[in-house]
């Protein structure tokens, strides 16, 4: 299943999506220590690395955020009233969703890598890839294809800090006759 195989038949816009930086967002608000510390009260973390400034200085020689939050930087507030998009979160998935017609999409599989810390006051910005679409295919679930999207974090010096991909699966049931 690669994005450049001609056997697979592709709608368009979907055979124009593969490959193609989608979505790129600038975070609207800064790498916060509350927010941090919201995360870690919810969670009951501990670690004083995330609660004390000079703990996380000593420990780590900046006043890094712990990992997981990696996509919560870009995620759009829920209202702004100078942000007028609709744009969700893995607004792509849905995009393909929409162009297959397919009622379901399930995330079957979901890998994080972290190339550097976000620090406090860092500014994150996030893109959407679709790598790849396989053909249509019958699964127990249903008749669909997969595909997987990349979502790739960078920071206000187009640093990489994290990528996250998914593995989904959209389909349509069969219905049994």
């Amino acid at each position: 299943m690669t994005p450049s195989d001609a056997s697979i038949d592709l709608p368009e816009p979907v055979a124009g999506w593969v490959g193609q930086l989608r979505y790129q967002r600038q975070a609207q608000a800064l790498v916060a220590a509350t927010n941090v510390c919201a995360l870690c009260a919810a969670v009951e973390d501990a670690n004083p690395a995330w609660w004390d400034s000079a703990v996380a200085l000593e420990l780590l020689g900046a006043e890094f955020t712990p990992p997981a939050m990696v996509s919560s930087w870009t995620r759009p507030e829920l209202w702004r009233p100078d942000d007028h998009s609709e744009v969700m979160p893995l607004q792509l998935h849905y995009d393909l969703k929409a162009a297959f017609d397919y009622p379901t999409a399930l995330v079957s599989g979901f890998e994080s890598v972290f190339y550097q810390p976000a620090v406090l006051n860092d500014r994150l910005s996030s893109s959407q890839l679709l790598q790849k679409v396989s053909a249509e295919k019958t699964t127990r679930l249903g008749r669909g294809r997969f595909w997987v999207i990349e979502v790739r974090y960078h920071n206000q010096d187009e640093a990489l800090v994290a990528t996250e991909q998914f593995d989904c699966f959209g389909y349509r049931r069969e219905v049994e006759s």
